[in-house]
Protein backbone atom coordinates (compact mmCIF):
# COMPACT_ATOMS: atom_id res chain seq x y z
CA UNK A 1 0.00 0.00 0.00
CA UNK A 2 1.34 3.41 -0.98
CA UNK A 3 0.89 5.90 1.84
CA UNK A 4 0.31 9.49 0.75
CA UNK A 5 0.27 12.69 2.78
CA UNK A 6 -0.84 16.18 1.78
CA UNK A 7 2.12 18.42 0.95
CA UNK A 8 0.64 21.44 2.65
CA UNK A 9 -2.26 22.63 4.83
CA UNK A 10 -5.58 20.84 5.05
CA UNK A 11 -8.82 22.79 5.19
CA UNK A 12 -12.53 22.13 5.72
CA UNK A 13 -15.70 24.16 6.33
CA UNK A 14 -18.29 23.55 9.04
CA UNK A 15 -21.21 25.85 9.87
CA UNK A 16 -19.71 28.63 7.74
CA UNK A 17 -16.40 28.49 9.64
CA UNK A 18 -13.30 27.52 7.72
CA UNK A 19 -10.78 25.42 9.63
CA UNK A 20 -7.15 25.25 8.46
CA UNK A 21 -4.43 23.00 9.87
CA UNK A 22 -0.99 24.28 8.85
CA UNK A 23 2.00 21.94 9.24
CA UNK A 24 4.89 24.12 8.05
CA UNK A 25 5.76 27.77 8.68
CA UNK A 26 6.47 28.33 4.96
CA UNK A 27 2.74 27.67 4.34
CA UNK A 28 1.69 30.60 6.55
CA UNK A 29 2.02 33.49 4.10
CA UNK A 30 -0.12 31.87 1.40
CA UNK A 31 -2.85 30.93 3.90
CA UNK A 32 -2.87 34.44 5.33
CA UNK A 33 -3.42 35.86 1.84
CA UNK A 34 -6.26 33.39 1.21
CA UNK A 35 -7.99 34.12 4.49
CA UNK A 36 -7.48 37.86 4.08
CA UNK A 37 -9.37 37.73 0.78
CA UNK A 38 -12.39 36.09 2.43
CA UNK A 39 -14.69 33.50 0.88
CA UNK A 40 -18.26 32.93 -0.29
CA UNK A 41 -18.88 29.81 1.79
CA UNK A 42 -17.42 30.86 5.15
CA UNK A 43 -17.54 33.91 7.44
CA UNK A 44 -14.86 33.17 10.03
CA UNK A 45 -11.74 31.04 10.14
CA UNK A 46 -9.90 29.03 12.77
CA UNK A 47 -6.23 28.19 12.20
CA UNK A 48 -4.08 25.65 13.99
CA UNK A 49 -1.30 23.13 13.55
CA UNK A 50 2.44 23.18 14.33
CA UNK A 51 3.17 26.26 12.20
CA UNK A 52 0.58 28.33 14.07
CA UNK A 53 1.93 27.10 17.41
CA UNK A 54 5.39 28.27 16.36
CA UNK A 55 4.18 31.71 15.19
CA UNK A 56 0.88 32.29 17.04
CA UNK A 57 0.71 36.03 16.21
CA UNK A 58 1.06 35.58 12.46
CA UNK A 59 -2.69 36.05 11.83
CA UNK A 60 -3.23 38.77 14.44
CA UNK A 61 -4.10 41.40 11.81
CA UNK A 62 -7.10 39.39 10.54
CA UNK A 63 -10.03 39.99 12.91
CA UNK A 64 -12.15 37.18 11.46
CA UNK A 65 -9.37 34.63 12.07
CA UNK A 66 -8.74 33.02 15.45
CA UNK A 67 -6.17 30.51 16.67
CA UNK A 68 -7.66 27.19 17.75
CA UNK A 69 -6.50 24.09 19.59
CA UNK A 70 -6.16 20.58 18.15
CA UNK A 71 -9.43 19.58 16.50
CA UNK A 72 -10.59 15.98 17.06
CA UNK A 73 -9.81 13.84 14.05
CA UNK A 74 -7.63 16.42 12.31
CA UNK A 75 -4.77 13.93 11.84
CA UNK A 76 -7.12 11.51 10.09
CA UNK A 77 -8.19 14.29 7.73
CA UNK A 78 -4.56 14.44 6.58
CA UNK A 79 -4.11 10.64 6.46
CA UNK A 80 -7.11 8.39 7.28
CA UNK A 81 -4.87 5.58 8.59
CA UNK A 82 -2.75 7.75 10.92
CA UNK A 83 -2.89 7.86 14.70
CA UNK A 84 -0.96 9.08 17.74
CA UNK A 85 -0.57 7.29 21.05
CA UNK A 86 1.56 9.95 22.80
CA UNK A 87 2.20 13.66 22.51
CA UNK A 88 5.34 15.65 23.25
CA UNK A 89 8.85 14.29 23.74
CA UNK A 90 11.50 13.82 26.41
CA UNK A 91 14.30 15.14 24.18
CA UNK A 92 15.36 18.79 23.85
CA UNK A 93 16.87 18.82 20.36
CA UNK A 94 17.62 22.41 19.25
CA UNK A 95 16.53 21.72 15.66
CA UNK A 96 13.09 20.36 16.64
CA UNK A 97 9.98 22.39 17.49
CA UNK A 98 8.84 19.68 19.91
CA UNK A 99 12.20 19.62 21.67
CA UNK A 100 12.34 23.38 22.14
CA UNK A 101 8.89 23.37 23.75
CA UNK A 102 7.39 25.65 21.11
CA UNK A 103 5.02 22.87 20.02
CA UNK A 104 3.39 20.41 22.43
CA UNK A 105 5.11 21.68 25.59
CA UNK A 106 4.99 19.73 28.82
CA UNK A 107 7.06 16.69 27.97
CA UNK A 108 5.85 13.26 26.92
CA UNK A 109 2.20 12.42 27.59
CA UNK A 110 0.85 8.89 27.12
CA UNK A 111 -2.71 9.00 25.79
CA UNK A 112 -5.15 6.67 27.57
CA UNK A 113 -6.75 5.80 24.23
CA UNK A 114 -6.27 6.58 20.54
CA UNK A 115 -7.79 5.74 17.14
CA UNK A 116 -6.89 2.12 16.41
CA UNK A 117 -4.99 2.71 13.15
CA UNK A 118 -1.67 1.36 11.76
CA UNK A 119 0.31 4.52 10.90
CA UNK A 120 1.90 5.68 14.15
CA UNK A 121 2.86 9.36 14.22
CA UNK A 122 4.21 9.74 17.76
CA UNK A 123 7.13 12.14 18.19
CA UNK A 124 9.03 9.62 20.32
CA UNK A 125 7.15 6.39 20.96
CA UNK A 126 10.18 4.67 22.52
CA UNK A 127 10.31 7.30 25.28
CA UNK A 128 6.99 5.95 26.59
CA UNK A 129 6.78 3.37 29.35
CA UNK A 130 7.13 -0.30 28.47
CA UNK A 131 3.51 -0.86 29.47
CA UNK A 132 2.31 1.79 27.03
CA UNK A 133 4.60 0.54 24.27
CA UNK A 134 3.36 -3.03 24.71
CA UNK A 135 -0.24 -1.82 24.57
CA UNK A 136 0.52 -0.03 21.27
CA UNK A 137 2.11 -3.15 19.76
CA UNK A 138 -0.76 -5.37 20.95
CA UNK A 139 -3.18 -3.11 19.06
CA UNK A 140 -1.02 -2.99 15.93
CA UNK A 141 -0.52 -6.76 15.57
CA UNK A 142 -4.10 -7.47 14.34
CA UNK A 143 -3.63 -4.98 11.47
CA UNK A 144 -0.87 -7.16 10.04
CA UNK A 145 1.28 -4.10 9.31
CA UNK A 146 2.38 -0.85 10.88
CA UNK A 147 4.21 2.24 9.72
CA UNK A 148 6.24 4.01 12.43
CA UNK A 149 6.02 7.17 10.38
CA UNK A 150 7.74 9.76 12.56
CA UNK A 151 10.73 7.56 13.26
CA UNK A 152 11.98 5.55 16.22
CA UNK A 153 14.68 6.96 18.49
CA UNK A 154 17.63 4.63 17.89
CA UNK A 155 19.24 5.83 21.13
CA UNK A 156 16.33 4.35 23.12
CA UNK A 157 15.62 1.17 21.18
CA UNK A 158 16.07 -1.99 23.26
CA UNK A 159 15.93 -5.69 22.54
CA UNK A 160 12.42 -5.73 24.03
CA UNK A 161 11.30 -3.06 21.57
CA UNK A 162 12.82 -4.93 18.63
CA UNK A 163 11.32 -8.29 19.60
CA UNK A 164 7.85 -6.80 20.06
CA UNK A 165 7.98 -4.86 16.79
CA UNK A 166 8.98 -8.09 15.02
CA UNK A 167 5.66 -9.60 16.14
CA UNK A 168 3.93 -7.30 13.65
CA UNK A 169 3.78 -9.13 10.33
CA UNK A 170 4.92 -6.20 8.19
CA UNK A 171 6.40 -3.30 10.18
CA UNK A 172 7.92 -0.30 8.40
CA UNK A 173 10.61 1.26 10.57
CA UNK A 174 12.41 4.58 10.27
CA UNK A 175 15.42 5.25 12.43
CA UNK A 176 17.25 8.60 12.49
CA UNK A 177 20.92 9.54 12.41
CA UNK A 178 21.16 13.29 12.91
CA UNK A 179 24.80 13.47 14.06
CA UNK A 180 27.91 11.34 13.78
CA UNK A 181 28.05 11.07 17.58
CA UNK A 182 25.03 8.77 17.46
CA UNK A 183 26.49 6.24 15.00
CA UNK A 184 27.32 3.63 17.64
CA UNK A 185 23.84 3.72 19.18
CA UNK A 186 22.22 3.79 15.72
CA UNK A 187 24.19 0.71 14.66
CA UNK A 188 23.26 -1.08 17.89
CA UNK A 189 19.56 -0.38 17.26
CA UNK A 190 19.88 -1.53 13.64
CA UNK A 191 21.50 -4.81 14.71
CA UNK A 192 18.77 -5.42 17.30
CA UNK A 193 16.11 -5.01 14.62
CA UNK A 194 17.91 -7.35 12.23
CA UNK A 195 18.51 -9.96 14.95
CA UNK A 196 14.79 -9.83 15.76
CA UNK A 197 14.14 -10.90 12.17
CA UNK A 198 13.04 -7.61 10.61
CA UNK A 199 13.87 -7.52 6.89
CA UNK A 200 16.23 -4.91 5.45
CA UNK A 201 13.53 -3.66 3.11
CA UNK A 202 11.42 -2.77 6.16
CA UNK A 203 14.07 -0.49 7.68
CA UNK A 204 15.19 2.97 6.54
CA UNK A 205 16.70 5.99 8.23
CA UNK A 206 16.24 9.73 8.29
CA UNK A 207 19.38 11.88 8.34
CA UNK A 208 19.23 15.57 9.28
CA UNK A 209 21.43 17.63 6.96
CA UNK A 210 22.31 21.31 6.88
CA UNK A 211 22.45 21.59 10.67
CA UNK A 212 26.02 22.06 11.95
CA UNK A 213 27.44 19.92 9.14
CA UNK A 214 29.15 20.48 5.80
CA UNK A 215 27.99 18.92 2.53
CA UNK A 216 30.87 16.43 2.72
CA UNK A 217 29.87 15.39 6.25
CA UNK A 218 26.23 14.98 5.23
CA UNK A 219 27.20 12.80 2.24
CA UNK A 220 29.38 10.58 4.42
CA UNK A 221 26.63 10.11 7.00
CA UNK A 222 24.02 9.21 4.39
CA UNK A 223 26.43 6.88 2.61
CA UNK A 224 27.26 5.23 5.94
CA UNK A 225 23.54 4.54 6.43
CA UNK A 226 23.29 3.05 2.94
CA UNK A 227 26.35 0.87 3.62
CA UNK A 228 23.92 -1.08 5.83
CA UNK A 229 21.92 -1.81 2.65
CA UNK A 230 18.97 0.37 3.64
CA UNK A 231 17.72 3.67 2.25
CA UNK A 232 18.95 6.97 3.69
CA UNK A 233 16.36 9.75 3.81
CA UNK A 234 18.11 13.15 4.14
CA UNK A 235 15.98 15.85 5.75
CA UNK A 236 16.96 19.47 5.05
CA UNK A 237 17.14 21.63 8.18
CA UNK A 238 14.82 24.64 8.21
CA UNK A 239 14.91 27.29 10.90
CA UNK A 240 11.84 26.94 13.10
CA UNK A 241 10.45 30.27 11.89
CA UNK A 242 11.35 29.81 8.20
CA UNK A 243 8.78 31.44 5.88
CA UNK A 244 10.37 29.98 2.74
CA UNK A 245 11.02 26.33 1.98
CA UNK A 246 14.38 24.83 0.99
CA UNK A 247 16.35 28.05 1.34
CA UNK A 248 20.08 27.92 2.08
CA UNK A 249 20.58 30.34 4.96
CA UNK A 250 23.65 32.48 5.67
CA UNK A 251 24.54 30.10 8.50
CA UNK A 252 24.40 27.13 6.11
CA UNK A 253 26.47 28.98 3.53
CA UNK A 254 29.19 29.40 6.18
CA UNK A 255 29.17 25.61 6.56
CA UNK A 256 29.86 25.30 2.82
CA UNK A 257 26.32 24.68 1.56
CA UNK A 258 24.94 25.97 -1.74
CA UNK A 259 21.56 25.24 -3.25
CA UNK A 260 23.36 23.05 -5.79
CA UNK A 261 24.77 20.96 -2.91
CA UNK A 262 21.32 20.68 -1.36
CA UNK A 263 19.68 19.59 -4.62
CA UNK A 264 22.43 17.09 -5.38
CA UNK A 265 22.25 15.21 -2.09
CA UNK A 266 18.45 15.20 -1.99
CA UNK A 267 18.21 14.09 -5.62
CA UNK A 268 20.70 11.28 -5.21
CA UNK A 269 19.38 9.68 -2.06
CA UNK A 270 15.69 10.00 -2.93
CA UNK A 271 15.85 9.23 -6.64
CA UNK A 272 19.46 8.19 -7.35
CA UNK A 273 19.42 10.47 -10.38
CA UNK A 274 22.88 11.90 -9.86
CA UNK A 275 26.25 10.36 -9.10
CA UNK A 276 27.50 10.23 -5.50
CA UNK A 277 29.75 13.12 -4.55
CA UNK A 278 32.94 11.05 -4.79
CA UNK A 279 31.90 8.64 -7.54
CA UNK A 280 34.69 7.86 -10.02
CA UNK A 281 34.08 8.15 -13.72
CA UNK A 282 33.87 4.81 -15.47
CA UNK A 283 36.61 4.10 -17.97
CA UNK A 284 35.50 3.67 -21.57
Amino acid sequence: MKITWPKGPISWIHDRTRFVSIPFTWNLSAIKRELGAGGLFWDNAVVGGPAVQLLPDFFSGLHHVTVGQDAPGVLQRAQPLATRTTTGCTRHCPYCAIGTGAVEPGGLVELPDWPDLPIVCDNNLLAASQAHFDKVIDRLIPHGWADFNQGLDARLLTNHHAQRIAQIKKPLIRLALDANESKKLWDHAFQLLRTAGIALRKIRSYALIGFNDSPAEAWKRCQWIESHRIQALPMWFHKLDALEQNVVTKEQEKLGWTNCDRLKIMGYFYQHRTKPRNARKKKK
